[in-house]
């Protein structure tokens, strides 16, 4: 039940439309204006750097927030669970017809607090894949990947974990759920046409 009520917790703090409200500080409506999409990238177009930082930086204290909540709920268990509850209410936002982000941000937050050493080395991952391919969702999709693939290994290597989840098999079981949640919204982007004269460039 600790771990159940882990999930839940983190579902409530990831739907948390803090970007919704950055934005209108900013006097921008992220789901009107520009993609649509309620994240940095639609929040660097329509408000500007200031308001994709402020966003970046508030997705990513909810993501180590609900991680917090969930390991005092339900220990390893009940972290990774509210890491991918988090992860659902983020990208399947139930306060906007499950209308949400693309869970990037969110997720550094998750790691920061479950798996410390995964985010420089994902966020290497990520920007040598934003260099080669100069897109987004193809970089995400292959981060992902790199995400699931370590946490998998990790299984029979022991790798370093920091103040994280400790358990091998609870960062892999978070992991693999909350890319599956995401992947979903990265193919589409992927599989987009860019627009003639667009840059490929992820904004």
């Amino acid at each position: 039940m600790t771990a159940v009520a882990g999930f839940l917790t983190g579902m409530v703090v990831g739907s948390l439309p803090t970007a919704d409200l950055l934005a209108r500080v900013w006097g921008v409506d992220l789901r009107t204006g520009g993609t649509g999409n309620p994240g940095a990238n639609n929040a660097l177009r329509l408000g500007g750097r200031k308001l994709a930082t402020a966003v970046v930086t508030v997705e990513f204290a909810k993501g180590a927030l609900a991680v917090w909540l969930g390991r005092q709920l339900g220990e390893d268990a009940g972290g990774a669970l509210a890491a991918v509850g988090a992860t659902v209410g983020n990208v399947y936002n139930p306060w906007f017809r499950f209308r949400g982000g693309k869970g990037l941000a969110i997720t550094g937050g998750i790691l920061a607090a479950a798996w410390p050493p995964a985010v420089a080395a994902l966020g290497v991952v990520i920007a040598a894949s934003l260099a080669a391919f100069r897109r987004s969702g193809p970089a995400t999709l292959l981060t992902l990947t790199v995400y699931v693939a370590g946490a998998v290994v990790g299984l029979v290597v022991d790798f370093p974990v920091g103040w994280g989840i400790s358990s091998p098999k609870w960062l892999a079981i978070m992991a693999i759920g909350s890319t599956a949640i995401m992947t979903p919204k990265h193919v589409i982007d992927t599989l987009r046409p860019i627009a003639p004269g667009a840059s490929r460039r992820a904004p």
